[in-house]
């Protein structure tokens, strides 16, 4: 979405880099000014609204909103009666919630909801699932404007909100249409920068290692931190025939059949050096650069020397992780989180047997490792319907939920009644409740209802005040999550989930697109089990004409044009480590 001079100029203010860009949709109407039912039914609460004092504490009558929530899976009915989470909000705000449930074909239920005019109150869209909806929400004229909503009835949401997110979803006629969960600004980790570590320099991809082995073997981090003397190392575990608890230990492992190539060659991507940035600044598909071509050869000199088995590339995750349960792998790329129980029961057995990471492994061409990192830009969108007779309680109550306090009672209920906070500063549920979800969590959800109103959790508070409990197993499983920051950068601008709505769902892009996954999910294999060098460029020449034949130029026009968007928002021309020098 396309932002207004004044955004701009406030996001440079904030830091040097971040992103301001944002949806393709800048063709939106200018919505209307609020009904007259919904200012005569706000009169009281409008007069009293004031930057200084949260909007929801003006009127607290009770109210019901209905409220569409357009994610497959969610069945939340509010119950103030026996439920202490929707009883203490009640008794607070005066609102009740009736919850209006998605189906499985959220797209084609919420098209005949705009098509008869039927939209409720409030409206929760998954920006991923439903981003051609969205588009067409907003540009729909159908929901009002949030920055008219709180300029009116409660400018105090207007303090709380991140000004990047606001500018970030700033549409092209200068309206702010909803409001995102799981949003992660940089304001909120200079706010609390106890979590900035989480989100600067945290990563599910990574190269895990067995630190037992690598003693017994001789085998130091040096070793596997340079291509050709990994090569070697591997070798060395190979031949010695190592076995753990009667079982062979195999050499490398990467991601099941189905995760592989994203997971797996997307973390030796970063390794290697690819990135999808020309030295003009423009975007390219990585697949094209020199150094995902390396990554492709390396792990087919992986296959061709009998270090990486071919039942890698047909397991399923079940069977991985079971290997890496019993302590079968040594060296596991990909994803960690897909493995992260596996990992805490190998330890569990066996405190020796630990994981360790490697933070990259250095390409013989000799370019630079460059992890991409990017602050995640939301999960849904909430919107408030423009015809509602209640925009003044919907607008107050997004900002109670949104707020601190909203957030407390949602994740925690009330200090001294349900939760207490330690010397530290931490949140902790009281033990007989904690207790209680560890011991019957659908019964203590029906009685307590915590977190159970996801959609406008910010997660950097709650990350900043819930008490971590940590232990030796904890702090061990955690920290192989940091293994690459020292090669992390922040590639907002070109990372794929901030580039999602570069084209339309439907449109000849996206066509292509679904046709070169197909296609490139058949093709891989052929240049990892190539026979010899001769085959192998024979294969990847034709891939890439294949890829270009499908149409992969149209969607890098696409998504290039949505990086310069980003790029001129901020005035940054490369980000990338391989031309700036620099890891930031």
């Amino acid at each position: 979405m396309k932002k207004t001079a004044t955004a701009l100029l406030s996001i440079m203010l904030i830091l040097s880099v971040i992103l301001a860009g944002c949806s393709k949709a800048g063709n939106g109407n200018n919505a209307a000014s609020p009904s007259p039912a919904a200012t005569a039914n706000s009169e009281a609460g409008s007069e009293t609204a004031a930057a200084s004092e949260p909007g929801w504490k003006s009127n607290t009558s009770p109210a019901t909103l209905s409220w569409y929530v357009g994610v497959p899976g969610y069945s939340k009915k509010w119950d103030a009666q026996n439920n202490y989470v929707d009883k203490l909000i009640t008794e607070e705000t005066g609102i009740s919630v009736d919850f209006v449930l998605a189906g499985n074909d959220v797209n084609s239920e919420f098209n005949v909801m705009m098509a008869t005019g039927n939209l409720p109150d409030v409206i929760t869209l998954d920006r991923w699932n439903s981003t051609s909806l969205i588009q067409t929400l907003m540009s729909s004229g159908m929901v009002a404007p949030l920055n008219e909503l709180m300029e009116q009835y409660d400018p105090y949401l207007t303090t709380i909100l991140p000004q990047t997110m606001v500018d970030w979803y700033t549409q092209a006629d200068g309206n702010f249409y909803a409001i995102p969960n799981y949003y992660v600004s940089p304001e909120m980790l200079e706010q609390y920068p106890g979590v900035k570590t989480f989100y600067n320099e945290r990563s599910n991809g990574q190269i895990m290692v067995r630190k037992d082995i690598m003693d017994d073997l001789g085998i130091t981090m040096e070793d596997l931190q340079q291509e050709d003397s990994l090569i070697q190392a591997l070798k060395k575990v190979k031949e010695a025939g190592v076995k753990y608890n009667g079982l062979d230990v195999l050499p490398i492992y990467l991601d099941d059949k189905d995760k592989y190539i994203n997971d797996s060659l997307g973390v030796l991507s970063g390794s290697f050096g690819a990135v999808s940035e020309a030295e003009d600044g423009s975007y390219v598909d990585v697949r094209r650069t020199s150094e995902y071509k390396h990554v492709l050869k390396f792990v087919n000199r992986l296959y061709s020397e009998g270090l990486l088995s071919l039942e890698n590339f047909t397991s399923d995750r079940n069977q991985i992780a079971e290997k890496m349960t019993q302590g079968a792998i040594f060296m596991k790329i990909g994803s960690y989180a897909d493995y992260k129980d596996p990992v805490g029961q190998l330890y569990l057995a066996d405190k020796d047997a630990k994981y360790v990471t490697v933070d990259a492994i250095h390409s013989s061409e000799g370019t630079l490792p460059q992890y991409g990192r990017s602050l995640n830009k939301g999960w849904t969108l909430t919107f408030i319907n423009k015809k509602s007779k209640l925009q003044d309680r919907a607008i107050s109550f997004l900002e109670y939920l949104y707020s601190e306090h909203g957030q407390t009672v949602n994740s925690f209920g009330k200090e001294g009644e349900t939760f207490t906070v330690t010397a530290d500063g931490k949140f902790k549920l009281n033990a007989e409740i904690e207790e209680a979800i560890n011991t019957d969590w659908n019964a203590a959800s029906k009685k307590w209802g915590f977190d159970s109103i996801w959609w406008l959790v910010n997660e950097v508070w709650l990350k900043n005040v819930k008490e971590a409990e940590m232990n030796e197993q904890t702090e061990y499983q955690d920290k192989l999550f940091y293994g690459s920051a020292k090669y992390m950068f922040s590639n907002d601008v070109l990372d794929s989930g901030n580039l999602f709505d570069a084209y339309a769902p439907g449109s000849k892009e996206a066509n292509a697109e679904s046709k070169i996954t197909v296609y490139w999910a058949q093709i891989v294999p052929k240049m990892l089990f190539a026979k010899n060098e001769a085959e192998f460029e024979t294969v990847y020449k034709e891939a890439l004409a294949t890829l270009d034949k499908l149409g992969l130029k149209d969607i890098e026009l696409a998504k290039n044009a949505r990086v310069q968007e980003f790029k001129n928002a901020t005035g940054v021309k490369l980000v990338s480590p391989k031309y700036t020098g620099t890891y930031q």
